[in-house]
Formats: C-alpha cells, structure tokens, sequence
C-alpha cells in the first residue's frame, strides 16, 4: 500500500454479510445407493467387484427453517447429490486395467442447529423479482415479494473421499409368489433371507406378497463441509482512500514470453520426489480434527 493510500481519511459505512454462527464438520457416509444414469451400463450377475473413479458433489439444495422453542436458532436442511463414476470387474485374481463404467447420482440429506440471530424487518431492493399480487378492489394491485427474515445459509464443501464400493442386495418392491419362477433374488441370496421371504415356497402355500431384491450399487463416501449462517448488517469502518492498483497490466497480443523462460523461473519441486514423514502427517493437523464415526456394522452382500 502506497503512502497515499496509507492515510486514514474518513470512516465510512458499509453493508456486509455478518456471519452469526457456522460449524465444520466431517461426515462418514456408509452404503448410499447409488441411481444409475440412463445412459449408464447395466449391473449384470458377473459383476462381483467394484471401485470408484470419481466422486463429486453435483448441487447442494438448502432451506432454512425456524426452531421451535428455541427463538434465534434455525434449522439448515442440506440435501447433497454426488455424482459417482465406478468400474466394475468380474470374479478373478488379477483384474484387467479398466472394467465396465457404472454412471449414476445418489442423494443425502443432513440437519444443523446454527444461531441466526432475529429480524422483524422486511428487505425490499431494487434487484428483487417482484410478482403481481392480488389485493382487494379497494387497494388496487401491488407487487409482492419473498425476501423474508431468514438469514442467509451458505455450505461450503471439498469433494467426498471415495472410502468404499461394493455391491448388495436391496428390496426394490413386492411381487406375488409364483411356484414355477426362482429368479426373484436376483439370482443370489437376499439381505434378509427367510423360507417365507424368498422364492424357495412350496406350491402348497397359498400366494403371499414376497420382496423382491435388485443388486445395487452402494458407495461410502467422506465428506468434510461448513456451514454458516449470515445476515446483511451495516457497518462503520475505517477508509484511508480510494484503491489505486500499481501494477500494469500486460498486454498479450505485444508481450509474448517463451515456455523456456516460463520453465527457468519454476523451482525444482524437491518434495514430490520423496514421501512425507509420517511424523509431519501426524502432526500437520494439530489435533483439530475428530476421528470418522466408527462404521456400522455392514450389511450381508449378495
């Protein structure tokens, strides 16, 4: 900052998003199903083993919703879809390079408590999308908008670790007992297997509603996210002047640097050539993150 800009002048107001509470958290996310894409290969009976290529967070849906009892706090309701590219491969020992690509989405949803602070104002602006609405004759029509007081939920969030994939069994809906059909399990046992349940009944039975199970994609991802909660507040700060940038702008179609001279400025990167220490991984976060939830126990696969 140059002399000139270093100088206290007046203090101004400002409007800014005041952030009244926000959490970090890390969530283990264990056997989401996973909804293949249309245009997605199938899951055929060979497919014993899978592993996932990718995993990223396609859109996040947010609403914020007051708490009972409980004046100034609110519920943030998050809604995740992921968006998950598998390979999947055959029963065999030694698996070939690539398998068959899985294309789908799958969804979780997630509630935090934050404090929001309260406002009975309401906010009109220029900048809103106001709607007709309809009054009494006497009144005439008038605009209508929806900018209440809730305050401004925002979630930030890194890309999940992919911490498993594997294939189970799922109920997808009921079917009526036939003696002479056998495949209603997908050809392999069912998560919860029973003499009633599956297709092995006796003809002496009367037909019963039976479960019918369909092999699924599951996926466990970990996912780190913030989450805050804000609201418009006006401000008193300190301005010293208007900014002036010093540095000059570069005109591409004049300037032209060669790769060489791009190349001779970068410093050998010496520590990608080597491993870290463990004692550096160890002690790099400082203790500020909590151990993943223990797993639940898993459920039998097909």
């Amino acid at each position: 900052m140059s002399e000139k800009n270093n100088c206290f002048k007046e203090a101004v107001c400002v409007e800014v998003q005041r952030i009244f509470d926000s959490c970090s958290d890390r969530d283990g996310i264990y056997d989401l199903p996973v909804t293949l894409n249309l245009d997605s290969d199938p899951i055929t009976e060979d497919m014993h083993t899978v592993r996932v290529r990718s995993a990223e967070v396609e859109v996040t849906c947010i609403a914020v919703d007051n708490v009972m009892l409980k004046a100034g706090y609110y519920a943030v309701d998050i809604t995740y879809r992921f968006s998950i590219i598998a390979e999947a491969f055959s029963n065999g020992f030694c698996q070939k390079a690539s398998g068959t690509k899985l294309c789908g989405t799958a969804t979780w949803n997630k509630r935090v408590i934050l404090f929001g602070g309260e406002s009975n104002t309401k906010v009109f602006t220029s900048e809103d999308k106001l709607i007709p609405s309809v009054l009494p004759e006497c009144c005439g029509s008038f605009c209508q908008d929806f900018n209440m007081t809730m305050p401004k939920a925002t979630v930030k969030v890194i890309n999940p670790v992919a911490l498993e994939a594997k294939f189970v069994c799922l109920p997808v809906h009921k079917g009526c007992y036939v003696p002479d059909v056998k495949a209603c399990c997908c050809n392999m046992p069912p998560v919860h297997t029973s003499n009633e349940d599956c297709c092995c009944q006796s003809p002496a039975f009367p037909p019963k509603p039976i479960p019918l199970y369909e092999k699924t994609l599951v996926v466990s991802l970990g996912l780190f996210s913030i989450v805050q909660l804000s609201r418009p507040v006006s401000l008193i700060v300190p301005s010293y002047d208007y900014y002036m940038p010093h540095k000059e702008c570069i005109n591409g179609n004049t300037v032209q640097e060669s790769a060489n001279d791009i190349f001779d400025r970068l410093e050998f990167p010496t520590e990608q050539f080597f491993p870290t220490p463990v004692d550096d991984v160890s002690s790099s976060n400082c203790g500020c993150f909590a151990p993943i939830p223990n797993k639940p126990a898993e459920k039998p696969d097909c």
